[in-house]
Parts: C-alpha cells; sequence; structure tokens
C-alpha cells in the first residue's frame, strides 16, 4: 500500500504569515521606508508651523496707539472704531516726551495728542499706517458726533450706551459650524496625505509583483505557498508597513497643531478625525494593493507596468480631487454624501468629511459597503494573480487570466 504524498505546502495562516513577515522585514529595513516616512512627518508639521506663523503675523498686526492725559478719554472710541474698521487697537497712555521717543523706536503706531477744531491731532514717525486712517477718521467722525450731541444738549455717554445696545437679529436657515476654518484645514490636510500615501503603498505593491515574476522569485515561494496566500501575505505585509507610516505621520501631525494651537478644537475631536483617518486609509489600500496586485501580475516587466496601474492611479487622483472641490464646498451635501459612498471614492472622501462630524448612519453604511468590496476584490484578484504570476513573457491579457482558475 503506497504511502500518500503530503502537500508540501505550509497552512493557509502560516503561509500568510510567512510572506507578511518577509514583506514588512525588508520594507523596514529600506532607506527608503525612513526616506518617505521623514519627508512626510517634516512636511507636515513643517505645514502646521506655517499656519502657526501666519497666525502669529495676524495677531501681531494689533496696531499700539499712545494716548496722553487730555486723549485717554477717546480710549473707548478708538478702539471701537478699530473694531469697526477690522483693525485691533491697543491703547497705551504717555507723556508727549515717551510718546514721541516710543514713535521713533517703532514702538508705537501713533500717538493721539488732542482735538483741535473738531479734527484728531495724531503724531506719527513718518506717515500713518493705512490700517490706523480709517479708524482715526472713525473716532474723529464719533468725536464730531459727541460734539453735536453735547451742543444740543444730550449726554453723548448714553447716546454711545444705546448705540452700544443696539442688535442685529439674525435667522441662519443653517446654524454655522464651529471652528469652520480649523475643520477645512485639517479635511485637506488629510485629504493630502490619503492620496500620498495610497499612491505611494500601492505603487510598493506592484513593484514588488513585478520584481519577483520578472526574477522567477514567484516560482520558488509558490512551492511552498499557495498564489492566493502569496497575494494576501503581500498586501497585508506592505499594508503593516504604510500603516506604522501613516500612524506616525498622522500622530505628528495632531501633536504639532494641538501643541501650536493651530487646531483649535477638542483633543477629542482632533483623536476621532485622525483614527477615521488611519482606518479609512487601511481600507483604502486593501482595495486598492489588490486590484494594482493583480493587474501587475499581468506583465513581467517594471517598463509595463505603467500601462496596467496608471488606470487605478487616474482613478485614486479623481477621487482626490474631486473630494478636495465638493467636500470643502458642502461636506454634508448630496454629492459629497454619494462620493462618499463610493468604494473607490470612500478611502480619500470620507476622512475628509468626517473633519465635520459624519452623521453615524453614513459612516456605517459606507463601511459595510467598502468591506464588502473588498471581499469581492480579493476573490477575482485572486483569480487573476493565480493565473497569470507564473506566465512570462508578453503582457497577459484579462480574458485569459480570468478564464481558468488557478
Amino acid at each position: 500500500m503506497s504511502t500518500p504524498v503530503q502537500d508540501p505546502r505550509l497552512l493557509p495562516a502560516q503561509a500568510i504569515r510567512v510572506v507578511a513577515t518577509r514583506e514588512i522585514s525588508v520594507r523596514v529595513r529600506s532607506k527608503a521606508f525612513f526616506a518617505i516616512t521623514a519627508v512626510l512627518v517634516l512636511a507636515v508639521v513643517s505645514t502646521v508651523l506655517l499656519f502657526h506663523f501666519i497666525d502669529r503675523s495676524a495677531a501681531a498686526d494689533v496696531k499700539k496707539v499712545g494716548l496722553t492725559p487730555d486723549t485717554a478719554q477717546f480710549r473707548d472710541v478708538l478702539v471701537a472704531a478699530g473694531a469697526a474698521a477690522g483693525q485691533p487697537i491697543e491703547t497705551v497712555l504717555v507723556d508727549m516726551d515717551a510718546g514721541e521717543q516710543r514713535l521713533r523706536a517703532d514702538d508705537l503706531s501713533a500717538v493721539l495728542v488732542g482735538l483741535s477744531d473738531g479734527q484728531l491731532q495724531v503724531v506719527v514717525k513718518s506717515a500713518l499706517p493705512d490700517g490706523l486712517r480709517t479708524t482715526f477718521g472713525l473716532a474723529a467722525r464719533q468725536a464730531a458726533l459727541h460734539r453735536e450731541i453735547a451742543w444740543l444738549g444730550g449726554d453723548p455717554a448714553a447716546v454711545d450706551s444705546a448705540i452700544a445696545d443696539a442688535k442685529v437679529a439674525v435667522r441662519p436657515l443653517r446654524p454655522a459650524a464651529d471652528h469652520d476654518g480649523a475643520r477645512v484645514g485639517m479635511a485637506a490636510v488629510i485629504g493630502v496625505l490619503t492620496y500620498v500615501m495610497l499612491l505611494i503603498s500601492i505603487q510598493l505593491t506592484g513593484q514588488g509583483v513585478v520584481e519577483e515574476k520578472a526574477n522567477r522569485i514567484v516560482e520558488l515561494l509558490l512551492a511552498t505557498v499557495r498564489p492566493w496566500e502569496l497575494l494576501a501575505g503581500k498586501v497585508i505585509g506592505i499594508g503593516i508597513v504604510t500603516i506604522i507610516q501613516v500612524a506616525v505621520i498622522a500622530a505628528a501631525g495632531a501633536i504639532a497643531a494641538v501643541t501650536t494651537g493651530v487646531l483649535r478644537l477638542s483633543t477629542a475631536m482632533v483623536g476621532s478625525v485622525v483614527g477615521w483617518a488611519v482606518l479609512w486609509y487601511l481600507l483604502g489600500y486593501f482595495l486598492y494593493a489588490l486590484v494594482v496586485a493583480a493587474a501587475a501580475s499581468l506583465v513581467s516587466r517594471q517598463e509595463d507596468l505603467a500601462s496596467v496601474a496608471v488606470p487605478v492611479s487616474v482613478v485614486l487622483i479623481a477621487a482626490y480631487l474631486i473630494g478636495q472641490t465638493v467636500v470643502s464646498s458642502d461636506p454634508h451635501g448630496t454629492s459629497s454624501t454619494v462620493l462618499s459612498m463610493i468604494p473607490l471614492f470612500s478611502p480619500v472622501v470620507m476622512p475628509m468629511r468626517a473633519a465635520y462630524e459624519v452623521p453615524g448612519w453614513q459612516m456605517a453604511t459606507a463601511l459595510v459597503v467598502m468591506v464588502a468590496t473588498i471581499a469581492l476584490v480579493a476573490r477575482s484578484a485572486g483569480q487573476i494573480y493565480g493565473k497569470a504570476v507564473l506566465l512570462t513573457g508578453s503582457r497577459v491579457s484579462l480574458r485569459t487570466a480570468l478564464s481558468t482558475r488557478a
């Protein structure tokens, strides 16, 4: 009685783990891994610091105006006029000599010294800054109004109080979202990072498949693992490496933004958005990587990889460009909602929408659709990969790859 020949191939879980471990080891040790991670971390942190310095520059635009003891009464009028003109004013009480010295040292923008013939008397170093011209004009008109009210026997203080108490009743059709600027910036950065990382990761996947096929390494690997196990291990291994990169980049950006105060949002809010971004990147990577890996198995040379990978990249680029346009204009509109439910667009559009707080049912629906799509794509990708990866030479047609199961 003959002894049955045992299958020399590993068990599925062992095979996937071995292939994934090999991919992680090779990728993490490469200089490209550290270089790409360092460049992207630097880019994100630099962007945050740029916004921080822009905010500081805007805050530094406050004009400092000196008031003498004779003009101290104009403080409230001057500050209110500056607010109305969009020019923040900080007042300092000085005497005339000290005021002139501080003007020469550029410590003051102007000194208000008095009122004569209905005109405010202002001393400057060389010219009155444009931002203060409108402010002093409004203050002069206010002073003239006070003078006329007093001449008519009225109380200027009472008039000012009545004006201050006057309100405009506004009835918005849609409540304004808090921290719109911070949300727009966070959504834009998340969209860019997701797009860039997906492009890099699917490129690595495609290159890895073609390289193994061209060097005939895949034939040795398939002696111990099945084609679908090799595909799964490769996708999972590269996915783990890139998710580490994404987590590091996202953490660096979030820490820098919270530390510098660029994101005036709660830590919980920022953490939630970053978490969704990482999850959607991972799902997007699995979907796109499976498609690219299957497509790459149809060719045997790196020169031919572009012919099968570019169509996938074009879809990803379209998702990014459309998402940046549609989400920023109306994150909860019909177009944004529908696009975020389409699997090939979801990985880019949905994390951008997460910055604006997506309704729970929409997020759950998109996740279910995405996972189901990945399962279907994985089955087809495994069939194509298993048939085409051992066929070298000219490009394998998709019909040939689908005609027979591996």
